[in-house]
């Protein structure tokens, strides 16, 4: 392969001496041909080889969703004219890549064909060598492209930290016409008819434990109303029993040992109906749900020689249970 490259270098640039005097001569006799530096002129045609180009400007530049951007670099070197890196995407020529210079495109989403293949071969062969890379829509990526005297060539896919580096100082190839034009299709969504689950039953939540919950409400002597300031104490009972729906509840209310055993049990008795009347008017938990006893002073938890005692005995309470009729 090297011997034939060589060769087809030598053949190439003999034609091209044979043909470059007798194109000289005639446009020396028709036209008038100027070459300066990167600038190529005949006539009033002008054009440029590659330009100095800002990458940053490329880069921020958004691209579509449906498409994606490819950015070729290639270092600076001196191998020879005909080691110019064919560039082809998905079989469609962008550009023969010159050491020093970079060249971008768009091109489509998805599975993309990529090849670099040697100017010198001559063979226009556009898939040679090919790679293929599966890529993602809005997305920039690039590609370092090395070719060697013998005009084998490495095409690979760097990273963004990688490329910017070697971006530094490249110019951007121009003279060109990139053939690559991303007519990407609109991607078909499929449809499927939906999907009818059984609806979903949710099993109410079950109260493991029995459940004894303070309601710390008080009352001022030898009255059963509640006031007003007690109602978010008696809706947090309210809310659990939302929560688990099956439960029912008993108010159990005590007073201290003052007064007379018949009077106390009469008095939290009263006291409990009134519990038991708020949560079934004010927040709506059915009558059957629960029930109402007054202890008196019949079960203390603490003293009554104490004042302390005596308040910690004044109390009222919601013991709360699954309902076993609905087992």
């Amino acid at each position: 392969m090297s011997k034939f490259f060589k060769k087809v270098i030598v053949e190439v640039a003999l034609v091209t001496t044979l043909l470059g005097v007798t194109a000289c001569a005639t446009t020396t006799a028709n036209s008038r041909l100027d070459n300066n530096g990167d600038t190529r002129r005949v006539d009033r045609v002008v054009w440029n080889n590659q330009i100095d180009s800002d990458i940053s400007t490329v880069l921020a530049k958004q691209v579509a969703s449906d498409e994606v951007r490819l950015i070729f670099v290639r270092k600076s070197d001196n191998d020879p004219e005909q080691t110019s890196a064919n560039i082809a995407i998905n079989n469609r020529f962008q550009v023969s890549l010159h050491p020093g210079n970079y060249t971008a495109v768009n091109s489509c989403v998805g599975t993309n064909q990529i090849s670099a293949h040697a100017t010198g071969f001559k063979d226009n062969n556009l898939l040679a060598e090919q790679k293929d890379y599966e890529l993602v829509g809005g997305q920039t990526y690039f590609f370092y492209v090395d070719m060697d005297e013998n005009g084998q060539g490495s095409l690979n896919q760097i990273t963004t930290d990688s490329a910017l580096p070697l971006l530094e100082n490249k110019r951007y190839q121009t003279h060109q016409i990139s053939r690559v034009v991303p007519n990407c299709p609109v991607p078909v969504i499929a449809t499927t008819p939906p999907v009818k689950l059984p609806p979903v039953v949710e099993q109410p939540a079950v109260l493991a434990e029995k459940m004894t919950i303070d309601l710390e409400v008080l009352f001022e002597t030898d009255k059963a109303i509640v006031r007003p300031e007690y109602d978010t104490k008696i809706a947090e009972l309210a809310e659990f029993m939302v929560q688990y729906p099956n439960t029912i509840a008993t108010i159990e209310g005590h007073t201290d040992s003052r007064s007379s055993d018949s009077y106390n049990q009469a008095l939290s008795q009263r006291r409990v109906d009134a519990v038991k009347a708020r949560l079934i008017s004010k927040f709506n938990i059915k009558a059957e749900r629960l029930s109402a006893i007054g202890y008196g002073e019949t079960q203390p938890r603490a003293s009554n020689d104490t004042v302390e005692g005596r308040q910690l005995n004044r109390r009222v309470i919601a013991v709360v249970e699954e309902d076993v009729r609905h087992r």
